[in-house]
């Protein structure tokens, strides 16, 4: 870290006073304390739907409650604001998040906006800073996570002199752009490590130990046997040289063949997961305790040891876990397709199997629907599976094993040091905008 982001010299101001506020803590003698509406004009978006932005494209973006993309939901021909405001997040999971906008743009009735006042001592950038960390003690959660107007109105943030604020804008954007541009990298190296690991699970399963790191436009060799799933074919399998025969999953594993009987205790306790439970990596998150009676309706499959879950709705999640010891009572959604290998299948390889590039291809392109796209059960039981020996699909899993746990501790660790940036930007943010860092000779 200490190579990567150059830690500040700045020293404190030499004196300070209270400030009334318990979040912001004592600020510096000279200081002043300014709530929100004796500074900007708030307003709030309108009601912007995805049809409105269909039936009018242009170049004017749309702000919404989301953060990704930086908030956009699309782009229109038309805008209703123009100049240099804040706009933050009021309603739901990102509520009191803060961004400074510029130019031509509309937002969405999720965003509140504040205009600085004609004469007000307010540095826009400045304050972005500090309502970002001011809005934290102040959404609501009681419900559905609030950051209304009229709270927002009434939150009070530091008030340094004009020309300080720049100094304090200038610093915090020439230390957090280094810092952003250094997550920027480790995510970069995170998804390169991510493509890494899917390349050598699908060029492993699809080719074999001995076919490994050979183009995937490799001459393949004869394919004996070509799985038809009703009229349709699977031509991807020509370039799967590790066999040169396939048979429905169907055939050899078992698929959803236990399920919670409608005669459960509704006092059951079950440790329950559901489609949102598992990532595109295979990761699961801890599971929900609870007694069935509070369980979702779709709190129906049992989870065994060696088990293999994929999902069946919203299969663009790419949501597909080996289970290798499930606790007692382990309960999956019947979103999930839970698969049990047979006694010709190993369950780790069946995992990488199905983990590998070209099956999610055929996954997906079998999946109906838009918004959420499903596939049936049934359907994925009649995908191939490669005829190899069990000692080979061990043989391949164990590799695959000991390759993707390389990858994924330095995943982890590209993950921590993320992490521990933002950490460090998150301080740097607090230090300057509440007085704690004195930057004027900095910049």
């Amino acid at each position: 870290m200490k190579n990567e982001v150059a830690t500040s010299k700045s020293h404190p101001y030499p004196t300070y006073k209270d400030s009334g506020i318990e979040w912001l803590g004592q600020i510096p003698e000279h200081w002043d304390i300014k709530a929100v509406w004796h500074l900007f004009q708030l307003g709030r978006g309108r009601v912007i739907s995805h049809e409105d932005i269909a039936n009018d494209p242009g170049s004017y973006p749309v702000y919404s409650s989301q953060t990704e993309n930086n908030g956009i939901l699309g782009y229109l021909g038309t805008y209703d604001f123009n100049g240099e405001y804040l706009t933050w997040t009021t309603d739901g999971a990102n509520a009191g998040t803060v961004f400074p906008r510029k130019g031509k743009f509309n937002c969405t009735n999720v965003c509140g906006t504040l205009l600085a006042k004609k004469g007000a001592k307010v540095n826009t950038t400045f304050a972005a800073y500090a309502l970002a960390l001011a809005t934290d003690s102040y959404v609501r959660y009681d419900i559905n996570p609030k950051l209304m107007n009229n709270v927002m109105r009434g939150i009070r943030i530091a008030a340094p002199p004009l020309p300080e604020q720049q100094l304090i804008a200038d610093f915090l954007d020439e230390k957090c752009g280094r810092i952003d541009g250094l997550i920027k990298k480790k995510e970069r190296l995170i998804e390169l490590l991510k493509r890494k690991r899917s390349a050598i699970i699908s060029q492993t399963v699809m080719k074999g130990l001995d076919c490994l790191y050979l183009p995937l436009d490799l001459t393949p060799v004869d394919v004996n046997k070509i799985i038809a799933a009703g009229d349709r074919k699977v031509p991807w399998l020509s370039r799967c040289p590790v066999a040169s025969e396939f048979k429905p999953i169907k055939y050899l594993c078992s698929i959803n063949v236990a399920s919670l009987p409608e005669t459960t205790r509704w006092d059951t306790e079950i440790l329950y997961i559901d489609i949102s439970s598992i990532d595109s990596d295979g990761n699961i998150a801890s599971p929900d305790i609870m007694i069935f009676e509070n369980a979702p309706s779709r709190a129906r499959r049992i989870v065994k040891n060696n088990d293999v879950l994929i999902s069946t709705v919203r299969t663009y999640l790419r949501a597909i876990a080996y289970i290798e010891q499930a606790p007692s009572n382990f309960i999956c959604s019947t979103g999930f397709a839970v698969i049990a290998a047979g006694q010709k299948v190993d369950p780790k390889f069946l995992f990488y199997w199905m983990r590998s590039a070209l099956f999610v291809d055929e996954i997906m392109a079998r999946s109906v629907g838009v918004n959420y796209p499903a596939i049936n059960a049934s359907e994925i039981g009649n995908l191939p599976f490669p005829m190899i020996g069990l000692d080979e699909q061990r043989r391949i899993a164990k590799f695959l094993d000991l390759e993707t746990q390389k990858i994924d501790s330095l995943i982890r660790a590209a993950n921590m040091a993320i992490e521990k940036l933002k950490e460090y930007r998150s301080a740097i943010i607090t230090a300057a905008v509440t007085g704690k860092i004195d930057v004027r000779g900095e910049v």
